[in-house]
């Protein structure tokens, strides 16, 4: 049985906006973002029958996201002062990370507190994200690799696609760590385990398409049924979100399907009057046309997908994305 080696721990500051590695992650999540809020701005337009107007939209939120990723840029130089402070620890379980930058932490706890007083949950989730993120924990016994620049004395701990931590080493302590991460890497078969394990990556991106083509029609039902525009929004939103985050956010998904079937039953049997010669009353599904009818099976069909996937997620039987080491 092989010995333990006494937990192994540094602190650091390093730089930011003169990092290579930082600006790289950095525009790539603002890739990542525009990319979800194409999907999401190119869905509704689908649904609604305004695709033309996506161009011209798609080129506007390119200039929010530049402007939003240099802003970014601008807080990491004027308000951290191109460092952030960070400890890391290796063990014989694991990796740990620990942001300590109290900056970092307080801006968390006031884009939270900011967030809840002004009623805004997008602001107070964007500072839980941040909390949340104050720890991160790796196991040797997960399956990831490691990837080593020695310029920049760090080392990128990676799964089959995407980094997911970055160790940033002091001068002194740089080839330590290295042979550190190496021989756990071999000793514990966290590398070997990855060449096993099938990407996550196809699965969640055919998840992803699946998601936004069957909320499509939940979009039609907007000038069908008079649905309000915000509930198959929210439905493609959460959908999303049980796929990449949280699987949690299923259960506002079924509640969210459950109001629409029963908005479509008191819409389609509501009773309507029409006053000519005599007087005509007929009901809304009386009304619908052959087209119409097809977009409603589509319709239905949609939502058992949804909720199927949904269901599954809840039942802990789909594992986001970026939850999966």
């Amino acid at each position: 049985m092989s010995k333990q080696q006494p937990e192994f721990s540094w602190e650091i500051d390093f730089p930011l906006i003169t990092n290579s590695l930082v600006l790289s992650a950095w525009f790539k999540a603002m890739g990542a973002a525009y990319l979800v809020i194409m999907i999401i701005l190119g869905t509704i337009l689908l649904g609604t029958g305004e695709v033309a107007d996506l161009p011209e939209l798609a080129g506007v939120f390119a200039l929010v996201m530049i402007g939003v990723a240099f802003a970014g840029l601008l807080i990491m130089l004027v308000v951290f002062g191109n460092r952030f402070k960070a400890r890391f620890t290796l063990t014989d379980k694991g990796i740990r990370y620990e942001g300590i930058d109290t900056r970092a932490r307080a801006l968390a706890r006031i884009t939270v507190v900011t967030g809840a007083i002004g009623g805004s949950p997008r602001t107070a989730g964007a500072g839980l994200l941040a909390v949340s993120n104050e720890r991160v924990d790796l196991a040797w016994s997960g399956a990831f690799e490691a990837r080593y620049h020695p310029k920049q004395r760090t080392i990128a701990i990676r799964n089959q696609w995407r980094d997911q931590l970055h160790l940033y080493c002091t001068e002194e302590n740089y080839e330590q760590v290295k042979q550190r991460v190496e021989q756990k890497l071999v000793s514990k078969g966290t590398a070997e385990r990855l060449t096993s394990t099938p990407s996550p990556l196809p699965r969640a991106l055919l998840v992803t398409l699946l998601i936004a083509l069957a909320t499509l029609p939940l979009f039609a039902l907007v000038d069908i049924v008079g649905l309000d525009l915000f509930i198959p929004l929210l439905i493609l939103v959460f959908g999303l979100a049980t796929v990449w985050l949280i699987p949690l956010f299923g259960w506002v998904v079924l509640p969210l399907e459950g109001y629409i079937l029963v908005y479509l039953a008191f819409a389609l049997f509501e009773t309507s009057e029409l006053k000519l010669i005599s007087t005509y009353r007929f009901r809304k599904y009386e009304l619908l046309d052959a087209g119409e009818w097809i977009v409603m099976g589509l319709a239905i069909a949609g939502m058992i997908y949804l909720g199927m996937t949904a269901w599954r997620a809840v039942r802990g039987r789909v594992v986001p994305v970026l939850m999966q080491e």
